[in-house]
């Protein structure tokens, strides 16, 4: 190994590979870098790993077609190459679902339903994506580079409550008890009879005497029980001094399974999770200041056609009412698939019918803003959801702005075609209606709702322009052929990831292509060369 000089020069060895393959693209150009790309096994990522990308492509010309989290993360990683780069938009916002609903913005729906957010300054509601896991680290990274701090969201909190009615649930049928109190509860009972049959020798355990000591001592600990009966008696762990649960109701009630030993996590995500401060559309914000001068608003994509040697998008500039014709080397869409499908795009059959093929989700989300946080002052709840069978999908209190006087509660979160009133889809009620099978719902076990109610939003995705649906469903079988260009058009939204219901997977997505699109350049250069 030939050593670094004293001057501090850096020789030949020791490097990295990014090193060595950019002295390479020197003395070979891009062809020869990508040959050894090849050999080393760097030319695909793994999943939730940035590309390496090597070479630059100054004066290439891309169009990204969408300025969701998918498109921004493109561009930025295109535009860090040297590729002229724009990204069209038809909102005047970018975030796509990564929208946080603050006072004065408009909430319209594809049939003419429409509202305007009247919450307080300093308020929001994330409409779309909430939280981040702790194991989505490429989301993560790009808040770190990009300056978008961070703080806790709650995912999970035993003095939430659950609330369930029918005849399942026997005593506890209408009635709100602690997430606390049922987990101690189901556990205590269960130490119980195991401390005693293990203190009198029913378990058939190969267990020493010293053993079976050690274990009854383990259980009295864990349950809670009486260290002279060991029976399980309710105290103030779980909760304020009460009566405990009946057992049997416990166990004919299926709650228990809604808990183990190890929290396993939403989703299977264990770890803390997080939220951007001030709302999920710091990220998009933060893009757009790197991005600056790069990026179109109000440019919405009527057609796009690409032949072999260049790209034509006409674009409706819903400014000036003006329809006019961009063209680029290459296009990249991070158009939802939704949205896509319903444009004038030259895609080759078998594609387009993969596009029409996948679905969409008809998630939505109701928030609520509250005049005073009684679920802090009345209830001591911090974050985290109540769960319920009630048709609210999710129930969830704000893990931002603690201790202060207002909140905006998350009362609805679920599929848009639950049944509503008179058996309606809540899709198909209007934004009141909608609000008002929240509040006559929550009301049971939040009987402050009415009273402490100032206003809401709902956002129904499905019936959002330029959205079409919250994201992609069931794309694992169409992953191969999304993932592949049609010429020169690239697919870069969340459906082509393996996780197109996050924001992780929009970046992977955008990845993916990105990373296909700059090796094919550079392997035309290199043939040029």
């Amino acid at each position: 190994m030939k050593p670094i000089p004293a001057d501090g020069t850096p020789g030949l060895w020791p490097m990295t590979r990014r090193d060595f393959l950019t002295r390479l693209g020197v003395v070979g150009g891009s062809s020869m870098v990508m040959g050894a790309m090849g050999a080393l096994e760097l030319t695909a990522a793994p999943a939730g790993s940035r590309p390496l990308l090597l070479g630059r492509a100054p004066g290439t010309r891309v169009l990204v077609l969408g300025g969701g989290i998918s498109g921004l993360a493109a561009a930025y990683e295109l535009g860090k190459l040297g590729y002229d780069v724009q990204v069209l938009e038809a909102r005047d916002r970018v975030g796509g679902v990564a929208w946080s609903v603050r006072r004065g913005d408009e909430v319209r729906e594809s049939d003419g339903e429409r509202h305007v957010c009247a919450f307080d300054g300093g308020e929001y509601f994330n409409a779309g994506p909430w939280r981040i896991p702790s194991t989505h680290t490429a989301i993560l990274d790009y808040c770190r580079e990009l300056g978008v701090p961070l703080e806790y969201f709650v995912n999970a909190n035993d003095a939430g409550y659950l609330y369930f009615e029918g005849e399942d649930f026997g005593t506890l049928s209408g009635r709100r008890v602690r997430m606390a109190e049922v987990k101690a509860d189901l556990r205590g009972y269960t130490a119980e009879l195991l401390a005693k049959a293990v203190d009198e020798g029913a378990l058939d355990l190969p267990l020493s005497a010293e053993d079976k000591e050690r274990m009854v001592q383990y259980l009295v600990f864990e349950g809670y029980l009486d260290s002279e009966d060991r029976v399980y008696r309710a105290n103030g762990v779980s909760g304020s001094e009460r009566d405990p649960l009946d057992f049997s109701t416990l166990l004919r009630s299926g709650l228990g399974n809604r808990f183990r030993s190890v929290d396993p996590g939403t989703f299977g995500f264990r770890g803390p999770w997080f939220q951007p401060v001030g709302g999920m559309d710091e990220i998009p914000r933060a893009f757009a200041r790197a991005l600056e001068g790069r990026i179109a608003l109000q440019a919405e994509v009527r057609s796009i056609r690409h032949t072999p040697d260049e790209v034509r998008v006409v674009v409706w500039n819903r400014t000036s009412g003006r329809e006019e014709e961009l063209t680029a080397d290459y296009a990249l869409s991070c158009l939802p698939l939704s949205v896509l499908r319903e444009l004038d795009v030259s895609l080759s059959p078998e594609l387009a019918q993969v596009v029409a093929d996948v679905n969409y989700s008809r998630s939505a989300k109701i928030g609520l803003q509250m005049r005073r946080r009684f679920w802090e002052e009345d209830d001591g709840i911090y974050g985290g959801p109540t769960l319920t069978n009630l048709p609210l999908g999710q129930f969830s209190y704000p893990s931002n702005g603690f201790c202060t006087r207002k909140g905006v509660l998350l009362g609805f979160y679920g599929n848009g075609e639950l049944s509503g009133e008179d058996d309606r889809p809540l899709v198909e009620l209007t934004h009141t209606e909608r609000v008002e099978h929240v509040m006559s719902h929550a009301g049971r076990f939040h009987p402050q709702m009415r009273e402490e109610f100032e206003t809401a939003v709902s956002v129904f995705w499905k019936k959002i322009p330029f959205s079409n649906g919250a994201y992609a469903g069931g794309t694992r079988p169409f992953l191969d052929a999304l993932n592949e260009p049609d010429g020169r058009l690239y697919l870069g939204c969340a459906a082509v990831s393996e996780s197109p219901a996050w924001l992780n997977g929009a970046v992977s997505g955008a990845w993916k292509q990105v990373e296909k699109l700059h090796r094919r350049v550079m392997a035309e250069e290199g043939d040029r060369g």
